[in-house]
């Protein structure tokens, strides 16, 4: 097999569109995604098509975390996996997300606030209203 010649054996591959599926993407966002910067090491067949590795699919699904669960953006995401590049460990992955995570807490604490006092001017402008209608 033509893949084989490229790819150690020991790494089973798989196509944009199994990557893409088993990802819970579209291939669109899996080609952006690389386009970004995010995925790397991609490598490409003989006959000039991408070819993917599990490694692949595990970072796929970390962004996706990431963005859905945590609310990160790329461009923090990106950040992330050149942490990750720069010195291979978890470690400094793991301080970079609290990091992030606690930005973005603060931010949405900030929000909550914000919504707290508007909640209590809305309340006390019905409770105005209602007054006015009964007077």
């Amino acid at each position: 097999m033509i893949i084989e010649t490229i790819v150690p054996p020991e790494k089973k591959t798989m196509s944009i569109g199994e990557l893409a599926q088993r990802a819970g993407l579209t291939t669109r966002t899996v080609r952006y995604y690389e386009e970004m910067g995010l995925l790397v090491g991609v490598i490409r067949g003989r006959n000039g098509r991408r070819v993917y590795t599990e490694e692949h699919l595990y970072l796929l699904r970390l962004i996706r975390r990431g963005k859905l669960l945590l609310g990160m953006s790329l461009t923090e995401i990106k950040e992330l996996v050149e942490v990750f590049r720069q010195t291979g460990t978890e470690r400094s992955v793991i301080h970079r997300s609290i990091e992030i995570l606690t930005s973005h807490l603060d931010e949405v604490e900030d929000k909550q606030e914000k919504l707290e006092s508007y909640h209590t001017l809305l309340i006390g402008e019905i409770k105005r209203l209602r007054g006015v209608l009964r007077s």
